[in-house]
């Protein structure tokens, strides 16, 4: 399988290579010529790949010429061929560690060290970590037999995404109009002629260039450090990297709906085709860009480093395309003015008393949803009706395990009916919304705990890693004291846990993942801007 190495882009012979198959003339249409050209390109860049051979090996060696050079420099100081003999060793030498880093660092996947440790042993325990941790020998299936023969895991794997993403897709017309009195936002004409604006070169350009160079490659093989590099000579289109997992929320919205959501915002006199579907405002060849991007995915399932299978996709948004969010809170929006509807046509629905002035009966983000009502049959029944609704709607279902009921000062008898209604478990304060407790009450240190462990777990994540105090500090900053920040800005935290979040943080600095160390520096002085 073919996967572009970064430091290629270092190689005088990169931008010629480039050229050389830029500058073919290929008949068809541009993104034809495109991927003709790259995969031109492909035993070129193999050739120059094996061309460079074992970079650690080169390393080694080029280390050894150099503590040679040292030799004879120590021992004819005024020789000034040998000083230059010693100038060149050491650019040699740092060109091959450059390179190394370069390999060892796109492969380890570790963003944060691009301003601290830049040790390759830190990166070559990292991928090894990364290999081990990903190996898969054997699973379990939904009927929990345990399989272990390679080409039956592979099999078993392969059948379930597809059932996730493939199938036959169900092509639906959905009439939404009834929707649009409770419609809070529409598309104005003015807003509308916005989204069908041509894209400049330097809009292409601004998205190529705001992809991490590191991030993992597109379906073709090709990071975003190979566009960056060749667009001189290249200038190619944006391209879009997905990756598959099993976040429900994205993978398995309906098509068809999400198309629909589209057409439910109103939209300008000069695009009405089909009025009668049109409720939320986008243009209809607007809509159609919309329905070619999502709709034209294609799945290989990656395991123990090697594609298998392939299938065409059915439902469920690109996983990392940026457009991917916005479409993904419409739907959702969808939600919300369906439930809407339901509530202001039932009168035996009931508010939460808490909210019944300001009329609230939905929180979200993202797909973390948190739904208030009163405690009564009445009120359950109008939101399961509305959740099943949508759930047939958008292909977005609940799941059952992870939802959970909050019911406070309601007779035992009240919460059996209720329970059955939703058919959810019984949830109790303090649970986890985004990743904070939610509670009644002020944040004690208890309630801290999940924060102190997470920590924790990170800090024993690194163990092994042979960090330097520089690269202890580069983490410090970029990820531990984030994890605190990111509690601090809903809660204030107690004295007591700030003491134990700097305890560990000043241990991590001074002993790394061990016991041994002591404080070299004073906290308070390491903590000054």
């Amino acid at each position: 399988m073919f996967r572009f190495d970064n430091f290629l882009t270092l190689s005088p012979d990169f931008i010629p290579s480039v050229q050389s198959i830029w500058q073919q003339q290929i008949v068809g249409v541009p993104m034809f010529s495109v991927t003709r050209k790259l995969k031109a390109l492909k035993p070129i860049f193999r050739e120059q790949r094996r061309n460079k051979g074992d970079l650690s090996h080169n390393v080694e060696l080029a280390r050894g010429f150099l503590e040679q050079a040292w030799v004879l420099v120590s021992s004819h100081r005024q020789d000034e061929l040998i000083l230059l003999l010693e100038h060149c060793s050491r650019l040699v030498y740092a060109k091959a560690a450059e390179l190394e880093r370069i390999m060892l660092q796109q492969r380890a996947k570790m963003e944060w060290m691009k301003g601290g440790d830049q040790c390759s042993r830190v990166f070559f325990r990292k991928i090894a970590q990364r290999r081990t941790a990903r190996r898969i020998l054997q699973i379990n299936d939904a009927q929990g037999i345990t399989i272990t023969e390679p080409n039956a895991v592979i099999h078993e794997f392969i059948s379930y995404y597809q059932s996730l993403l493939g199938g036959d897709r169900r092509k639906r017309v959905m009439d939404l109009r009834f929707l649009r009195p409770w419609a809070r936002h529409i598309i104005t004409t003015e807003e509308a002629g916005h989204l069908l604006e041509p894209f400049s070169a330097e809009d292409i350009k601004k998205a190529i260039f705001d992809i991490g160079e590191d991030r993992a490659p597109g379906p073709d093989g090709y990071s975003s450090g190979f566009y960056k590099n060749a667009w001189p000579v290249a200038r190619l289109p944006p391209r879009c990297a997905f990756k598959v997992d099993i976040r429900k929320a994205y993978d398995t919205i309906e098509w068809d709906f999400l198309l629909s959501v589209l057409q439910l915002f109103g939209f300008p006199e000069i695009f009405r085709r089909w009025v009668e579907l049109q409720l939320f405002g986008f243009p209809e060849i607007f809509r159609r860009w919309v329905e070619e991007c999502i709709s034209s995915p294609s799945f290989s399932v990656g395991m123990n480093g090697k594609p298998h299978g392939y299938f065409a996709g059915a439902r469920g948004l690109r996983q990392g395309d940026p457009l991917s969010p916005y479409l993904f809170v419409l739907v959702m929006e969808a939600l919300h003015m369906g439930m809407l509807q339901l509530i202001e046509q039932d009168m035996n629905f009931a508010f939460h008393w808490k909210c019944d002035d300001i009329r609230i009966f939905q929180l979200g983000f993202a797909d973390d949803l948190l739904l208030f009502y009163r405690a009564n049959t009445e009120s359950v029944r109008v939101f399961k009706f509305g959740l099943d609704r949508f759930a047939d709607w958008s292909g977005l279902r609940l799941n059952v395990e992870k939802s959970h009921t909050i019911i406070s000062r309601s007779a035992q008898n009240v919460r059996e009916e209720l329970l059955a209604v939703l058919g959810f478990q019984e949830g109790h304060l303090p649970m986890r919304y985004l990743g904070l407790p939610l509670i009644s009450s002020r944040l004690s240190i208890a309630d801290c705990q999940p924060l102190l462990s997470k920590i924790d777990t990170r800090i024993n994540g690194w163990e092994g890693l042979a960090l330097s105090y520089a690269g202890r500090v580069q983490i410090i900053k970029s990820v531990l004291v984030a994890m605190g920040v990111y509690w601090a800005s809903a809660f204030i935290l107690p004295k007591g846990v700030i003491k134990d979040i700097e305890k560990r943080l000043r241990a991590f600095l001074w002993r790394g993942t061990g016991n041994s160390g002591y404080p070299k520096v004073a906290w308070k002085e390491i903590c000054k801007p």
